[in-house]
This record gives structure tokens, C-alpha cells and sequence, in this order.
């Protein structure tokens, strides 16, 4: 690691505990001014790092790193979720984002999915968890919700599960609602689903922006991720961030998030009895509920911890940094064979 990263160009603002267990680590980050292109290639040429991270002036850094032939890595924020940035990502070696959610929002402005990736130490509660918006049907107080984490918008999200469990629960608990991000065919399948169960009423599909996942998943009493594959990430990480009770499959990166029985639960896939048994658990005792809750938040906010996330940019940078060129020593010019004597 230490021969792989010698220096890290860094456009932005990073914590002096960060700066400090990274130079531990062997990498020496030297901060570069960003308000032009001609700063930024100065800067570069200059300083000759093995990656240039963007946390900031993304355009302008992908621009000079590409014509430079310098590995990018950008950072992006709440803040960031827009067409520029999205252009950016696309020449960039590695996106990283703070929660899932935010990931989305930039795939769907362009971000390549392949290298646009959740860091969760890069979590920062007062940008990435907080939200002003406020989705009006949870504030009847006289309601319990169960929240879906993922947006309707395939069969693979396992929402037809979800709808299953939920309808096996809602008729002995009459202030049970379910709440399903998103829209269109998928969502419209399921609302004749609940239809046909008497429980259109209880069901509610509704699209959530960003600036309403915080305040849904804090009052919702069990937020559920009830994906069948691994192809179609869920914003749990934010949920657990902000200490909601989390029930979801075991696929994916749910196994690595979640500590079975301490920070959240664990079902298999395809499973609505197994999902409705460990729901009913969650919803029926809200005091394990509040305890897996806080122990999910603990967990949350000591991986921002500057030393495990200095060792996660260290890894990142490493797999996208390029060997450095071997030293010129010259060209070796053979000489012309000697005429043969008669």
C-alpha cells in the first residue's frame, strides 16, 4: 500500500483526524485548489499524484485528469445530484456516495452503475441524513407504519413478497399501514392485489424524494428490504443511520450490513411466511424494536471512524491507481553484425 500510494491530490475539504491516519496509512494528501482548470492542471503537473479525488469542482478535475492520464475518484454529496456531476462519473475510475439513496439519484442523471459505489464512512449526519420533507400520511399518530426501503419499479424488488406478509399481519392489527415508494405498472399490479384483498385502504404507493426518507424512516415502526436478488441495491444504510428497525433478505450487501439480531434482521428470499413472522416480531414488541434500532445507529456512526475510513480511501485509491512508469536508463542500440572476411 505504502509503495502503491505515494500522493493523493485532494480538491475539497477533508478532516485534519482523516489527513492524519491516511499519512499513517502511507498516503500524503495534498489539497488542491480547484476554482479553474488551469489551477487544477497546474497543480497536477506540479504535484504528479497517483489519484486525484474530487470532492468538489467535479467537471473541471474529470476534465484536466482525463487530458493528464490521471486515475479520478469522485465524491459526491446530497448536494450533487445533477447532470454535471453525473458527466463527471463517467469518466471517473470510482463515484462514492454516502448512502444508497443518493447513489440512485445520480444513476438515474447518467452516473455509470458499474463504478458508482456506497462508502458508508463517508456518512455525515447532518448532510446525508437530514431532510425537511415530510410525507403527510405519517403524521396521524394513531398509525403504525411498515415501510418499504426500496422504490416499485420491478418484480425482482420483491415487493410482491413484502404485500403477502403485510396482508397476513394487517387483519388482526387493524392501525398497520404499508407505505411502497414509487410508481407504474409494478405499483399499479400491486394496489389490485391489495384491492382484491379488502386492503386497498391500508396499502398507500406514493413516490418519496430524498428530502423524505429521513423523516419516513424514523417514524416508521419496521423498515423492510425485501429484494430477491443482489442486482437492485436498498438505502438501508440510511435507515440503520438513523436507528429505524430494519428487516431484510439475506442477499447481497444486506449480510454485510446488518449483524443478524443485533443491528437489524435477516429472512431468506421469495420467503413471505418467514418475512411476516419476523415482521410481526418487530411491530408487536417495540421495545426490541427500539433496541435493534439504537444498536443500528451505533454501528452506523463508528464506521465513520477517521482511521477505518482512512483505511477504506486507501483501498479505494490503491485499485484505481496505475504502477508508476519505469525510469528512462536510456536506448541500447545494438551494433551492426561485422562483415565476414574472405
Amino acid at each position: 500500500m505504502r509503495n502503491a500510494l505515494r500522493r493523493v491530490a485532494f480538491v475539497g475539504d477533508l478532516e485534519l483526524s482523516v489527513t492524519e491516519a491516511l499519512r499513517a496509512l502511507g498516503c500524503r494528501v495534498e489539497r488542491i485548489d480547484g476554482t479553474s482548470v488551469v489551477a487544477v492542471a497546474r497543480d497536477l503537473m506540479c504535484i504528479r499524484p497517483a489519484v486525484v479525488h474530487a470532492r468538489s469542482a467535479h467537471l473541471k478535475v474529470g476534465l484536466v485528469a482525463r487530458l493528464l492520464n490521471v486515475p479520478l475518484v469522485v465524491q459526491a454529496g446530497r448536494g450533487d445530484v445533477n447532470a454535471i456531476t453525473a458527466r463527471a462519473a463517467r469518466v471517473a475510475e470510482r463515484t462514492l456516495c454516502a448512502t444508497v439513496s443518493l447513489r440512485e439519484a445520480l444513476v438515474e442523471q447518467g452516473a455509470p452503475p458499474s463504478t458508482t459505489s456506497v462508502m458508508r464512512g463517508l456518512l455525515d449526519e447532518k448532510t446525508d441524513l437530514s431532510g425537511g420533507g415530510i410525507f403527510p400520511p405519517m403524521l396521524d399518530t394513531r398509525m403504525r407504519w411498515v415501510v418499504s426501503a426500496a422504490p416499485c419499479d420491478g418484480p425482482d424488488r420483491g415487493h410482491a413478497d413484502l404485500l403477502l406478509a403485510f396482508l397476513s399481519l394487517a387483519r388482526t392489527r387493524p392501525r398497520l399501514q404499508l407505505l411502497i415508494a414509487g410508481s407504474g405498472a409494478t405499483a399499479r399490479a400491486l394496489l389490485a392485489q391489495a384491492d382484491q384483498a379488502g386492503m386497498r385502504s391500508r396499502v398507500v404507493i406514493h413516490p418519496l424524494s430524498l428530502d423524505q426518507l429521513a423523516g419516513v424512516f424514523t417514524r416508521a415502526a419496521a423498515v423492510v428490504a425485501p429484494s430477491r436478488t443482489a442486482n437492485h441495491p436498498d438505502p438501508i444504510p440510511e435507515a440503520l443511520a438513523l436507528g429505524a428497525p430494519v428487516v431484510a433478505t439475506a442477499v447481497g450487501q444486506h449480510t454485510g450490513w446488518i449483524r443478524e439480531g443485533r443491528t437489524g434482521f435477516l429472512v431468506p428470499p421469495r420467503a413471505p411466511a418467514a418475512l411476516a413472522t419476523r415482521l410481526a416480531q418487530v411491530v408487536d414488541d417495540p421495545e426490541l424494536a427500539r433496541r435493534v434500532g439504537a444498536a443500528a445507529r451505533k454501528a452506523a456512526t463508528e464506521l465513520t471512524n477517521p482511521q477505518l475510513l482512512a483505511l477504506e480511501l486507501t483501498r479505494c485509491w490503491a485499485a484505481v491507481s496505475r504502477p508508476a512508469p519505469t525510469p528512462f536508463t536510456g536506448l541500447y542500440l545494438p551494433e551492426p553484425p561485422r562483415a565476414l572476411r574472405v
